[in-house]
């Protein structure tokens, strides 16, 4: 039998970003500031800066990974590209403000996080697992004020189903007793049952578009909620 939380309740793992804390609304603000910047610099439609940040953007994530720091690369890398050679000095200053600003941003969390999780860890085992820089992510979950609350934080390049059995591996988990908690179909939900844990899928507004895909809905151990706070009438 895999180890379980307090009082031989669940195994619960805990997305991170726009589970825990808002994030992608920051990558899209950041986004939005730097095309309309890119617009008057460089006299680029809007969909082609779009485009073209979204090809450096997979490429960086192929060959560095996710990340903030990955992301502002990519905009320097599109702003290169398409700023003529006379402004292009004018625009890499631009860039790397708009970039240290999305570095910088505070990942507060989101309504209702820390009194559910504070509920939860008092009957179950919380982890949290996540993907990403992990010195980013570590740096935002300590800046957060919620890691009291986990016994174990991990960050992998892919949260993929090998990585979940990975970690119910590593961490001892009872598959049975063990649930995936988070707002990404391609991350959190559909890996996590295809590696035989329970999934709880909570939406959030402003998901990642790479994140989203059909959600196996039918499983058997698949649970949609509509607000964190409702984890605990569950758990």
């Amino acid at each position: 039998m895999g180890e379980r939380g307090a009082d031989g309740g669940l195994n619960l793992i805990f997305d991170a970003d726009d589970t825990l804390w808002e994030s992608n609304v920051h990558f899209l603000e950041a986004e939005a500031e730097f095309i309309a910047e890119l617009e008057r610099a460089a006299a680029r439609a809007r969909h082609e800066i779009r485009e073209t940040l979204r090809r450096h953007e997979l490429q960086i994530i192929e060959s560095h990974g996710y990340g903030r720091g990955a992301y502002v690369a990519a905009l320097h890398r599109v702003a290169h590209e398409l700023t003529p050679a006379e402004r292009r000095h004018e625009m890499r200053a631009r860039t790397a403000a708009i970039g240290a600003r999305l570095l910088e941003r505070h990942c507060a969390p989101l309504p209702g996080v820390p009194e559910t999780l504070g509920d939860l860890a008092r009957r179950h085992r919380l982890l949290l697992f996540t993907k990403g820089d992990p010195a980013e992510q570590l740096r935002k979950l300590e800046r957060s004020g919620l890691r009291r609350f986990f016994s174990r934080a991990g960050v992998a390049r892919e949260k993929d189903a090998a990585a979940y059995r990975l970690l119910v591996a590593q961490a001892e988990l009872d598959p049975a007793r063990t649930f995936m908690i988070g707002n990404s179909p391609r991350s959190d939900i559909n890996p996590a049952l295809r590696a035989g844990l329970g999934a709880v899928f909570i939406p959030y507004p402003h998901t990642w578009e790479l994140e989203r895909e059909a959600l196996e809905e039918t499983h058997a151990r698949f649970l949609a909620l509509t607000a964190f706070r409702e984890l605990t009438r569950v758990f």
